[in-house]
């Protein structure tokens, strides 16, 4: 937002500094980062912020925001004070040579080539163009001496560190979820988008469908969990209010984590017995969740006697209407 700004001859301000703002900012470009964090504070905050801008008269306005906290009313708020619905744009992901760019400004002096083959070796390569997996990996991958050990480790820090903020100048909400109590929910809430065949979460009413939930009604008591999409765990969808994870290889580890969890609790009424049934109706893997399956056995989960003797029962005792 800072290299926008510059290049249209402004200064960037962030949402919530914009409501103190003097008339410096009176006709000439609108850069206003960080609207997320003014929503975070103060729910009213878009309609502060949309009313000041318009008496601003800018000769353009650009907002920026984590999709968490950009909704359909605050499209239509902006349409109310401005006069025009406003264009919503996302970040496209960085292209190879953009990868290797980043790399070798934060690891420098390493071969990216050699990089890229090692976390290839993981099938982990699908993330990197997500900036803050391929550093995650690139100091993973100094820190283990160019050589991973195992790609359990691998995800464990990666998933911990996209539910730590990252942003120094973010205000905190009351209360704040802990970097664990983020991973935990956003792990019940993959698990169950992934069981259920769905794609993502909505945090609007208007939006919510059979593959598309409300983020409140994946869990049984009253938990504020809005503050899970404001991590990199989940990434803005094609629409407004909804929301995806970030990638199918973090909601499988995370899915699995929590499962696996679960399961070896001797407490809990949730057991293998009753999510196979789910993940492999009649002792078939569905397809989609092979790669929760083959977390579910990285992670210790003892499947294959399980799966055995389902499938040994079904043929001693076929059931007619499945042969057929």
């Amino acid at each position: 937002m800072g290299s926008l700004a510059q290049q249209l001859g402004t200064s960037r301000v962030s949402a919530s500094v914009f409501g103190y703002a003097d008339a410096d900012l009176q006709n000439r470009p609108l850069v206003i980062d960080a609207f997320d964090e003014l929503a975070k504070v103060d729910q009213s905050g878009i309609y502060k912020l949309l009313a000041k801008a318009r008496n601003a008269k800018p000769t353009c306005l650009i907002i920026s925001s984590r999709s968490s906290e950009w909704d359909n009313a605050a499209t239509n708020a902006f349409e109310e004070f401005l006069g025009s619905t406003p264009l919503v744009v996302r970040l496209f992901e960085f292209d190879e040579a953009e990868q290797r760019a980043i790399f070798e400004h934060h690891i420098q002096g390493e071969d990216f080539a050699a990089f890229q083959t090692e976390v290839a070796r993981f099938d982990l390569d699908a993330l990197l163009p997500n900036p803050q997996f391929l550093k995650l990996f690139a100091d993973a991958y100094i820190e283990s001496q160019r050589r991973f050990a195992d790609k359990c480790s691998i995800f464990e820090q990666a998933v911990e560190r996209l539910a730590k903020e990252a942003n120094a100048y973010v205000t905190r909400a009351n209360p704040t979820l802990s970097t664990t109590h983020k991973v935990e929910l956003s792990s019940e809430v993959f698990a169950k988008l992934l069981l259920s065949g769905a794609d993502g979460v909505s945090t609007s009413e208007v939006t919510e469908d059979r593959m598309y939930p409300l983020l409140a009604s994946l869990f049984c008591s009253n938990i504020a969990a809005d503050g899970i999409l404001a991590t990199r765990l989940f990434k803005p969808g094609d629409r407004t209010a909804i929301h995806h994870p970030v990638h199918k290889i973090v909601a499988e580890y995370c899915a699995a984590s929590y499962l696996s969890r679960r399961i070896a609790d001797p407490e809990d009424p949730l057991t293998l017995p009753k999510c196979l049934p789910i993940i492999a109706p009649n002792s078939i893997v569905r397809d989609e969740l092979r790669g929760l399956l083959g977390w579910l056995a990285t992670l210790g989960v003892d499947l294959h006697l399980k799966l055995t003797q389902d499938l040994h029962a079904k043929l001693t005792h076929p059931d007619g209407s499945i042969m057929a």
